[in-house]
């Protein structure tokens, strides 16, 4: 929704400013300290209303139950100096903005809590406690690094609690100050010495036992926080305390309340794992008589087949169904034969047919052949006969067309003669 000159309901209004509210990030995630002010819970609920103010200034707070029961420390009191971080937010039916609170921090020694949640702050920001970040820790590791003072309880409880659950398991030790001055370099010396790769390190557990506020600051130390982020490692948080959380703890892949627990979380116990081993042992040995069992009676029940029992049988079997191909086959080729016999025959008989058909035909063309010889111009010339051709070679048959004194042509069987005509007489010639 935009704001324009049209006018409109004030439950709009308050629900586009929250919504301005809502969408600021830099009203997200807000440190604000003050003292508190008509501190109040309202009945049948377990929700914290206050106010936090300064000298000049007041804003109110809503601590929901779903919020507040995370907090351990000091009970909320009227002029308690707190540090308060939330977000920013807007109540639309009074119109009244207020801070959603998510964490209570008592403030009395300066400002060291403040100064932990700005570092916090500033950190979370820029992706150190991201979860996508944290590495996994190995199920079975064969060496486990420790990084803590030599002297404390927490080396001892580590390395007891270790030595119990895997006997075999092998420890080193990286000793470094965990309170005072000097012992942010130092936690991050003995951290970034159990990276070297020659050391063959699984996994690495750092912290100390429980303590003071002021003796567990070296683990909020930003140098340190970075150190447990950039482990190549999986490394594990172990800072002795139940409330609240260092920074250190934010920062490794998983962190624990104790160095006991650190020691229970990173080393599995091989007893456990034994017992587990031969409760699969036991179930894989049931499992292989029953399967063997199972083969062994189909296997009995196939030798008790009379197939079995008889062997010959599928021999026979196969000698009969031979037997009977080969006499297939054998038959099939008898009629074959016959069938090709019965073919030549016809083929001999065929042979005769067309023989009788060539000497018939052969006659015929003799016979046509000698009457074409009779009746051919040589046939005639050869009985006696010649023909009389004039000068232009056209054959004379009457006698009207020849003239006397004219030549001409008489041809005769084995040659031509010239004449001239010299008389016409009309009539046969005795």
């Amino acid at each position: 929704m935009a704001l324009s000159s049209t006018a409109i309901t004030v439950s709009e209004l308050n629900s586009f400013i929250k919504g301005l509210f809502t969408r600021t990030q830099d009203l997200k995630n807000v440190l604000v300290k003050g003292e508190i002010s008509n501190l109040s819970a309202r009945s049948g609920s377990d929700h914290i209303y206050f106010s936090l103010k300064d000298k000049n200034s007041i804003i109110k707070c809503n601590f929901f139950s779903f919020q507040n029961r995370n907090y351990k420390g000091k009970p909320l009191q009227n002029g308690m100096e707190v540090l308060v971080s939330g977000n920013v937010s807007v109540y639309e039916v009074q119109g009244t903005y207020n801070i959603q609170v998510q964490t209570v921090e008592e403030l009395g020694k300066g400002d060291i809590f403040f100064q932990i949640e700005l570092l916090k702050k500033k950190l979370f920001e820029k992706g150190i406690f991201a979860p996508e970040h944290k590495k996994p820790i190995p199920f079975f590791p064969k060496r486990i690094g420790i990084a803590t003072s030599p002297k404390g309880a927490a080396i001892e409880d580590i390395i007891k609690n270790a030595l119990e659950l895997n006997p075999y398991l092998q420890i080193l030790v990286s000793p470094c100050l965990v309170q005072g001055d000097g012992a942010p370099e130092s936690i991050v010396e003995a951290i970034q010495l159990l990276n070297d790769p020659v050391w063959e390190v699984d996994v690495i557990i750092a912290g100390r036992g429980g303590g003071a506020t002021e003796d567990l600051m070296a683990f909020n130390d930003e140098r340190v926080v970075m150190a447990f982020f950039e482990s190549r490692i999986p490394i594990v948080s172990a800072v002795g305390h139940e409330i609240d959380h260092s920074l250190s703890d934010y920062a490794a892949d998983q962190y624990t309340s104790t160095p006991t627990a650190a020691a229970k979380l990173v080393v599995p116990d091989v007893r456990q794992i034994l017992d587990r081993l031969e409760e699969l042992e036991d179930r894989l040995k049931n499992s292989l008589k029953l399967y063997i069992s199972t083969k062994t009676d189909k296997l009995q029940t196939l030798q008790n087949r009379y197939i079995f029992q008889n062997p010959k049988t599928l021999l026979e079997n196969s000698m009969h169904r031979l037997d009977e191909v080969m006499d297939k086959i054998l038959s099939r080729a008898k009629n074959g034969i016959g069938l090709k016999r019965e073919s030549l025959k016809e083929v001999g008989l065929l042979s005769q047919s067309i023989q009788l058909v060539y000497q018939t035909k052969a006659g015929r063309l003799d016979l046509a052949k000698e009457r074409l010889e009779n009746f051919s111009p040589l046939g005639t010339l050869k009985r006696g006969y010649s023909v009389l051709r004039n000068a232009k070679k056209e054959v004379l048959t009457h006698i009207k067309d020849v003239k006397v004194g004219e030549k001409g042509q008489v041809i005769l069987q084995d040659g031509i003669l010239t004449v001239e005509i010299q008389k016409k007489e009309k009539g046969w010639i005795e």
